[in-house]
Parts: C-alpha cells; sequence; structure tokens
C-alpha cells in the first residue's frame, strides 16, 4: 500500500508539472503524431521522480557520488562514452564504438535511465551520474535547506565540462530544432532565429557555469575540463579526468577509448545526444558578428575564470590496473546482445 501510495503522489505531482503553459507546445504534435511523444515526455518525467528517490537514498546511505555536468551540448554525454570505454576496458573487455554495455547503464543519465538499473558489476569510482542541473540547482534538487553542513553533499564530486559559449548555444539550437522542443518561433516560414535564440539563452550559459565556478572558488571539490581541450588532445585530458578520478589505465587504454569514441564514429551508431550539427566553430560560421561580439564579450570573464582554476596538476604517470581489476571480467555479467540506443 505504501508504494502505491508514493507512485499515486508522483503521479499527481508529475501531472501537475506537465499542466504548464510550457507544455501546450506539444499539442500540435499530439495532433500530427499522435500521443508518441507526449508518452516519451511522461515516461522521462517518471524515470526522473524514481532517480530523485534513489540518488536520496544512496546519499543517506554514504554513497559517494560524481555528478558529470555540463551546459547542455558541451560534451557530457562524449564523456560518458569515453569513461564507459575505459571501465570496460578495466574488466579485460576488448571494446569498439558500439560498448558491450551501454553508457546508460555505468554512467546514468538523470533524466532518461534509471540509476538503481546500473550494471553494478562493472567497477567505477563510487557512482557517476549525469546531469544538465547549474549547481545551485543541484543542491536545491538533493539537500534543499540542508546545506553545507550536510556530509553526504561534502562526498559529492563534480566533473564540469564547458565549451565555447557560441558553439554550445548554436548546438543547443540545432537540437531545439530537431526535436521540436521549444515554441519560440521567429523569422520566416516560422523558423526559429538562431541569433535571437542564442542571446536570449546566453545569461542561462552565464549563471549555469558560474554556479559552479563560485563553487569551486568556495572549496566544493569541481574539476573543469575543457571541450576544447578534449577535442585537441583526448589522450592527455582523459588521463588527466581518470587520475582525478583514481582510474587505473595506461596509454593504450587511453588510445583504444579515443579511437573508439571518435565523433563521426559516435554519429554513425545515432548515439543518443551526440550533435548531428553544432560543430566545433560553428559559432562563428553560423552566427552575425554582432551576436558573437556580445556573447564573447558578456562571458569573458568567466571564460577567464575557468582557465585559472587547477586542471589535475598531478604526474601525468601511467596507472596499472591491479590484479583484482585484471581479473574483474570473471564476475562481470553482461547480456547477449546490447543496444547503442533504446
Amino acid at each position: 500500500m505504501r508504494q502505491l501510495a508514493r507512485l499515486c503522489f508522483e503521479g499527481v505531482r508529475l501531472g501537475s508539472r506537465l499542466l504548464k503553459p510550457e507544455t501546450l507546445r506539444w499539442i500540435p504534435r499530439v495532433i500530427t503524431e499522435g500521443a508518441g511523444p507526449v508518452r516519451r515526455v511522461i515516461g522521462l518525467k517518471f524515470i526522473e521522480a524514481h532517480n530523485m528517490r534513489e540518488i536520496k537514498n544512496l546519499l543517506a546511505g554514504g554513497e559517494g557520488i560524481t555528478f558529470i555536468t555540463s551546459y547542455p551540448r558541451s560534451g557530457n554525454t562524449w564523456m560518458r562514452y569515453l569513461l564507459s570505454d575505459v571501465f570496460l576496458q578495466n574488466h579485460g573487455i576488448d571494446t569498439n564504438t558500439k560498448l558491450t554495455v551501454h553508457p546508460d547503464e555505468i554512467i546514468a543519465d538523470f533524466y532518461c535511465s534509471r540509476v538503481a538499473l546500473r550494471n553494478r558489476a562493472v567497477t567505477t569510482p563510487g557512482i557517476l551520474i549525469k546531469s544538465h542541473d547549474s549547481f545551485d540547482e543541484l543542491k536545491e534538487r538533493f539537500w534543499g535547506n540542508r546545506l553545507p553542513s550536510d556530509l553526504s553533499f561534502q562526498r559529492c564530486r563534480h566533473l564540469y565540462l564547458y565549451r565555447l559559449p557560441e558553439d554550445a548555444l548554436v548546438s543547443l539550437y540545432h537540437y531545439n530544432m530537431r526535436e521540436a522542443v521549444t515554441g519560440k518561433r521567429a523569422g520566416q516560414g516560422g523558423q526559429l532565429n538562431i541569433d535571437g535564440f542564442c542571446r536570449e539563452a546566453l545569461p542561462g550559459w552565464v549563471s549555469h557555469i558560474s554556479s559552479y565556478l563560485t563553487a569551486a572558488e568556495n572549496g566544493a571539490p569541481i574539476y573543469f575540463v575543457s571541450y576544447e581541450q578534449l577535442s585537441a588532445d583526448q589522450n592527455r585530458i582523459l588521463s588527466q579526468v581518470l587520475q582525478w578520478l583514481g582510474v587505473p589505465h595506461t596509454s593504450s587504454t587511453l588510445e583504444r577509448a579515443a579511437l573508439n569514441m571518435q565523433f563521426e564514429k559516435l554519429k554513425a551508431t545515432n548515439a543518443r545526444d551526440i550533435g548531428k550539427q553544432g560543430r566545433s566553430g560553428a559559432g562563428s560560421a553560423e552566427l552575425e558578428a554582432s551576436t558573437i561580439d556580445l556573447i564573447r564579450s558578456t562571458t569573458a570573464q568567466v571564460v577567464e575564470r575557468a582557465s585559472r582554476l587547477p586542471i589535475a596538476r598531478r604526474a601525468t604517470c601511467e596507472f596499472t590496473p591491479g590484479s583484482e581489476l585484471q581479473n574483474a571480467h570473471r564476475n562481470l555479467k553482461l547480456p547477449a546482445s546490447f543496444p547503442t540506443e533504446r
């Protein structure tokens, strides 16, 4: 009865969230496509509700959690694939672009995959969860007014990926157009104006990264990764991230993961959330000069703050997996086949 009551409560709360003006944008899609898109949205909201409860239980039980976070379209899905590849290699598994165990089962996407259904046989440094929340949103979501003394909050770490703002915003524009998730239309033929969109979204980008910069400057364990640096030198940046996480790895491990997770290969698999458009440099190519000037003048200070923060300046020595990792694959339960997409 208690579980039924909780389910009913979550259903009522979910319904109240859906009955908002911004959700009315789905009505045209219901008319033209049927109820499928709405069912997907409702299903994802139920996943979020389940994950809220599961993560709160994990925190209360003393589990260490690392949130892999970014502003949307800034690289944390790519990072999930790279890390998942390394974790599986450490289990003695030969990896390729289509991983035997989907990253959703290793590093859960808070909005799309159940944390409770993660594959516990895959060794990870604590529990890793993908999020797009700002630091303040994350605090409010899981801790409310119990901060900053709550020990469960102090045990959490944050891996934050940031990208040139003009590229992130252009990629978000293309994603929104592809998924029809925005109701703000302008320009000819009802098309969303890309410059107008980026100008409106810019304060959100600044607020998002600023929340993590301020938290880091106040002592929170946050590790900043530049998307552009990761693109330019995957092996070095990934090695630094793994050292910060405390994950064993070798140069051959890094090389294999980087080769498997090349962007073009991931796009060919239709991996979810890997953008088809919004490439590096797209901001300069697609936006008006005045919009670029506005973005760069508005974000120069926070980008400079991010570049000043320490980025795992540890020794670049290789880690060698211990015997427990070399033999761990014997206990890893793998399905006969594991799809790249769901």
